[in-house]
């Protein structure tokens, strides 16, 4: 990070991905409905094709996270104002994404074996269906996507507030939101406001 590179907008990157993932999706139908495969061929591509989706988006979220924490205290340090509270945000937003989406890459990951190792051993994945693990796939995955949104809901509404020296409050010798009270008066050269002297 430094100025003037050549920087990826992040709307343009997810843009992209979903552009990507909605081709897949249809090449993927498009094949199954000219029975060039069957059910089970569909549902490995989407095991495979979520899998690596899942991949992409913990690289994203680790690169955009780290951009926004440096912006953040770039413009922290310009300002001579704490984004402590902030980072610590972005923080916890970066390592609960990414535990969701690796977690969700690594069940997607191990579908796909499964459904690979019953075709060559057994020439249908029917059984797959039917195994025990079938069903802790299934809570796994969408138990997943209920404790993320719990946590991101959490992760926002909280406020991470930090301690400043002798103090118990990040804005306590100071405004708002810690920042400084400006002056009414001019300051002068001893960094003191002048004083009107009536006459």
């Amino acid at each position: 990070f430094y100025p003037g590179a050549r920087r990826s907008k992040p709307m343009v990157t997810f843009l992209v991905l979903v552009s990507v993932l909605l081709i897949v999706q249809i090449l993927n139908a498009t094949l199954f409905l000219m029975k060039n495969y069957s059910t089970e061929g569909m549902i490995l591509v989407n095991a495979v094709t979520l899998s690596l989706v899942s991949l992409v988006c913990v690289c994203e979220i680790t690169i955009f996270s780290h951009r926004f924490r440096t912006v953040l205290k770039t413009l922290g340090a310009i300002n001579q104002v704490s984004t402590e509270s902030q980072v610590k945000r972005i923080v916890w937003i970066t390592v609960t994404g990414n535990l969701f989406f690796f977690t969700r890459a690594f069940i997607e990951t191990i579908f796909a074996v499964m459904l690979i190792v019953y075709w060559h051993k057994y020439g249908s994945v029917a059984e797959v269906f039917s195994h025990k693990l079938w069903d802790s796939y299934i809570l796994l995955k969408h138990w997943s996507e209920v404790a993320i949104l719990a946590l991101m809901l959490y992760i926002l509404q909280s406020r991470f507030t930090t301690n400043m020296d002798g103090s118990g409050d990040a804005a306590a010798d100071g405004g708002k939101n810690g920042y400084q009270t400006v002056p009414d008066s001019e300051p002068n050269n001893e960094g003191l406001p002048y004083q009107t002297v009536a006459t």
